[in-house]
């Protein structure tokens, strides 16, 4: 008689042979595993720009609102070549490392003396940002949630 395990084992085998993951679906998936800050909170989608638009001509940029606790991040995304290019600002202002983070892997920099960063070339797909503050007691660190860009 055929175990419960083998019978399993065989049906993964198959799957995986036959239909499997696309790997940005495997990319998401662990990206998705590193939030593992539970002091981290998470800033909400409040406003994206695409939802007011009917046609995007190339090279509009999207503008994407992120509230989460006290802070507020503005976020400018722009298409360019085959990647996206992020400008944002943070309010209130405060010193703080910035890293957008995207199955491809993170891009970090630091919000300047007026709470701005910029990042080119990021890979388009599913990214999310993550703000930690450079001064203790400043503000939680805080993640969004993840976007399509």
């Amino acid at each position: 008689m055929i175990g419960e395990e083998e019978v399993l084992s065989s049906l993964r085998e198959i799957a995986g042979r036959h239909d499997p993951v696309p790997p940005a679906v495997l990319a998401a998936a662990r990206a998705s595993l590193a939030w593992r800050d539970p002091d981290a909170a998470l800033a909400e989608l409040v406003r994206d720009s695409l939802d007011r638009l009917i046609a995007v001509r190339g090279g509009t940029p999207r503008v994407l609102t992120f509230l989460g606790g006290a802070m507020t991040i503005d976020v400018q995304v722009t298409a360019r070549g085959g990647g996206v290019d992020v400008v944002g600002e943070l309010a209130p202002v405060v010193a703080a490392k910035v890293v957008i983070e995207s199955p491809g892997g993170s891009h970090e920099t630091a919000a300047d003396s007026e709470g701005r960063f910029r990042v080119e070339g990021i890979a388009a797909g599913p990214v999310r940002l993550r703000c930690e503050p450079l001064v203790e007691g400043a503000f939680v660190p805080l993640r969004t949630e993840w976007v399509q860009v």
